[in-house]
């Protein structure tokens, strides 16, 4: 199975973070065929048969602009728009690029690559799909809100990256970075086994070079400062003072007293451990990956457990406890869960959504028999809730 670790050798993970991530542009060659059985054209052509695709999702561009759907859809059954495979034809043999987002939901290796690249990096991710012919680009120059990785799967496409104008771009910034006056930092050509890495609002263009084109984009979106205030809003919401009203305009004594009553709150909430305590919370709520085990899973989920039995996190990616008197609590599916034992915390610690953990190794984390039973009352309870999956060996 292709991961993360694989695409960027030689490189390692380490040497990539410092010299790369969020930094600069990497441009690396691969053997022809490393990502071929991540995705082919002959699984692609099986994806656009067998699944109801539609616009934005599937769409198709042409020099920066988006084709209109009724050039390649057609109403099918119900009135649902079906792909009309003569008129996608000839859209496509006129210069159009198709796109389809989020493929990880369609292709079983392509959504392992994406899982290891949210492990890897620590923020959520997702994969598009390009797919060109002739020497038409598809998107006009421009810059991504996301940090990407182009994986080459099969033919050349040549790409142009220049320099951010401006530094960490928002999706909805305030102020619109300007298009880039100069010559490009990497003009070059992007060939069947090589990977492109292109930083947060890095501007770039593509042109397939009349040959058929197909490669990944791997968009991983890291937090930003403005989640870290965000995420701290939310906590300052318990004091009373964040809650009241504010003094009004010509009030400037009681403007003085709100403002020196805030501070003090403001620098505890920044305390050194604040940005640890967020990223903890943030990446616990990462999408977590579906795990579908039919027929046997609605039997298993309500076996009683045995030290073999396995279980995986559903609702999560991982748990994030806070304490609340002497007791955890934490929260999954929207629900908060609370009155847990401290002493049930490193076994629900080790539960996520990415590999299984046996009954019998949880056990291990807690010290007595009264654990052990709260465990299983526990983990019997989240069962039934949809937090967890029970599976077998």
């Amino acid at each position: 199975m292709l991961e993360f670790d694989d695409v960027i050798a030689p490189l390692t993970r380490d040497q990539f973070l410092m010299d790369y991530w969020n930094k600069s542009v990497l441009a690396a060659k691969g053997p022809a065929g490393r990502f071929t059985d991540l995705l082919g054209w002959d699984e692609l052509n099986g994806i656009l048969e067998q699944h109801q695709l539609s616009p934005p999702r599937l769409r198709l561009t042409h020099e920066g602009r988006a084709i209109e759907p009724f050039r390649y859809m057609s109403p099918g059954a119900g009135g649902t728009p079906q792909l009309n495979s003569g008129k996608l034809a000839a859209c496509l043999s006129g210069g159009a690029t198709l796109v389809l987002d989020r493929v990880e939901e369609l292709a079983p290796k392509v959504r392992k690559l994406a899982a290891s690249f949210r492990n890897a990096l620590h923020a959520g991710s997702y994969v598009n799909l390009y797919a060109g012919w002739h020497s038409q680009h598809g998107l006009d120059l421009h810059w991504d809100s996301q940090e990407i990785m182009v994986l080459q799967l099969s033919g050349r496409k040549r790409w142009q990256i220049y320099q951010p104008t401006r530094l960490n771009p928002l999706p909805d910034d305030i102020e619109a970075p300007p298009k880039p006056a100069g010559s490009p930092v990497w003009d070059g050509m992007l060939e069947d086994g090589d990977i492109l890495y292109i930083p947060r609002g890095w501007w770039h263009v593509a042109f397939p070079v009349g040959e058929p084109s197909l490669h990944l984009t791997v968009a991983t979106v890291p937090p930003h400062g403005l989640d870290l205030l965000q995420w701290l809003i939310g906590r300052l919401c318990r004091h009373e003072a964040v809650r009241a009203d504010l003094p009004l305009l010509d009030d400037v004594r009681g403007q003085k007293a709100y403002l020196k009553a805030l501070r003090p709150l403001l620098t505890e909430a920044l305390a050194d451990d604040a940005i640890a305590q967020f990223r903890h919370e943030w990446e616990g709520d990462l999408r977590p990956l579906p795990h579908i085990r039919l027929p046997d899973m609605p039997y298993i989920q309500i076996e009683a457990l045995s030290d073999t039995h396995r279980i995986r996190l559903a609702a999560a990616h991982h748990l994030h406890f806070a304490r609340n008197g002497a007791n955890m609590e934490f929260k999954a599916h929207g629900v908060l869960w609370g009155g847990l034992p401290p002493d049930l915390v490193p076994a629900l610690e080790m539960l996520n959504d990415t590999h299984t953990v046996s009954f019998a190794e949880l056990c291990a984390e807690l010290d007595g028999d009264t654990a052990k039973a709260n465990l299983r009352q526990t983990l019997a309870a989240l069962a039934r809730a949809g937090v967890i999956l029970i599976e077998k060996p």
